[in-house]
């Protein structure tokens, strides 16, 4: 029994006693000391690794031709003006930050001065949010010129083929709220009131010429005009909603009310904005994002922005802008159900006979109703060939939305349907040059 285990170890915790006997002193510690002054040699350049990504970045638009940026640039060699940023490094930051998921403006800035990539690519010039947010706003033929560069590079490394290609579109939040959409008679009020409140600012502004209130003043005129311009483009685009519910009357042979007509609404923040069903069911502020994508190499090929929450009629303007880009036309075309409007099928198959659109054919239908090549698709969409081309859609389509949401594209910073579409060109950059970094 002399070998039994005790419950409690008696040797180490008299040691353990006899150690607390022993500590009586302050223990050594060493402290922050964060008011020292350092010597430290280094250089922007080596912040960063060798293979880091701001540096593939920087590498690919470097390679870019921005000359039409240049020539929009008024300060030049001998002549009075401060120096302007570089597009070079504006491009940059945007791409770069597009990646990492930041869309907006002054939250890039803020990274340009706290984190190294950006830092590296600033290379010590001093960019602000104003100057990055009027690049993004006004550069967007830019955009679209470099979409169309980037993927003439991604097929002449064949990593990408034009035969094939997939469209879908996306639900994307506006930056409006659902309580900014008003009826005509609430438009109309509050645009005496913002014309009202224009004339009184633009009147005390006389009245008080000092230099600093000047500036304020100023400010405050800018906002209230832009709110009253918004409030008349939002009664613009009224009519136009109006309109769009008596067509769809017209098409569906019911007779819209005018109670139904009064009920319509528009944004006075954002009016270019509509009510959509988002993917989780629910109704809210939104674009419809269109993007076409390759189905080898899945590199995004064509962009547009709709305020229609359908799908229906965006079929026959993505080809245009496709043939327009490239000069040439797809031979394989596929999209899902959402596009299936028969006048839209109609007006393309007989544009483009040669593009070939695989999309699921509506079942309750009357087949005695269809047209000659609804028929044929029909006929098409039955073969086993096409239910295996078919396939590839989600794959290619579905690919192209989720990196866009996962790059951020899920709530819009910005306003105005050409805005929208400036950004959505900025994804599919960034898109496109994550392929070519990975070619």
């Amino acid at each position: 029994m002399s070998n039994q285990m005790n419950l409690f170890d008696v040797s180490s915790t008299i040691e353990n006693e006899n150690l607390n006997n022993s500590y009586n002193g302050k223990p050594r510690l060493k402290y922050a000391t964060r008011n020292q002054l350092e010597i430290r040699m280094n250089s922007l350049d080596n912040l960063l690794p060798k293979e880091h990504l701001a540096r593939d970045v920087w590498r690919y638009v470097e390679g870019l031709n921005l000359d039409f940026v240049l020539k929009q640039i008024l300060s030049v060699e001998g002549s009075p003006g401060r120096a302007a940023i570089d597009p070079k490094i504006l491009l940059s930051l945007w791409l770069y930050g597009t990646i990492k998921s930041i869309g907006s403006a002054r939250l890039l800035a803020e990274f340009c001065t706290m984190h190294d990539a950006y830092k590296w690519i600033c290379g010590g010039v001093s960019v602000n949010y104003h100057s990055l947010s009027d690049f993004r706003v006004s550069q967007g033929e830019l955009f679209d010129q470099l979409l169309t560069d980037s993927v003439a590079v991604l097929a002449k490394l064949n990593v990408i083929s034009l035969e094939a290609v997939s469209q879908d579109g996306m639900r994307v939040r506006a930056n409006a709220g659902g309580s900014s959409f008003k009826r005509k008679e609430t438009l109309q009020f509050n645009l005496e009131l913002a014309t009202l409140l224009v004339t009184d600012l633009k009147e005390e502004a006389k009245k008080n010429p000092g230099a600093c209130k000047k500036r304020i003043e100023a400010a405050q005129i800018r906002v209230a005009e832009e709110k009253e311009s918004n409030i008349k483009r939002a009664l613009a685009e009224l009519e136009e909603v109006r309109k769009s519910k008596t067509r769809a009357g017209k098409k569906e042979q019911r007779q819209v009310k005018e109670e139904d007509l009064k009920k319509a609404r528009t944004s006075m923040t954002d009016p270019d904005a509509r009510i959509m069903k988002m993917p989780d069911g629910g109704y809210r502020p939104a674009y419809n994002v269109q993007f076409a994508s390759t189905n080898q190499g899945k590199a995004i090929i064509g962009v547009e922005v709709s305020k229609s929450g359908s799908d229906q009629k965006q079929t026959l303007g993505m080809i245009r802008q496709i043939e327009k880009r490239y000069k040439q036309i797809p031979k394989k075309w596929l999209q899902d159900g959402g596009y299936n409007n028969q006048a839209e099928y109609d007006k393309t198959v007989k544009a483009y006979k040669d593009c070939k659109i695989y999309m699921p054919v509506k079942e309750n239908s009357k087949k005695e109703n269809d047209s000659n090549a609804a028929k044929e698709l029909r006929e098409r969409m039955e073969t086993d060939e096409a239910k295996g081309i078919y396939q590839e859609r989600s794959a290619t389509a579905e690919y192209a939305n989720a990196q866009a949401r996962n790059h951020g594209l899920t709530q819009l910073v910005v306003r105005g349907l050409s805005k929208v579409r400036n950004v959505a060109l900025l994804y599919a950059l960034a898109h496109n040059l994550e392929i070519w970094m990975r070619s």
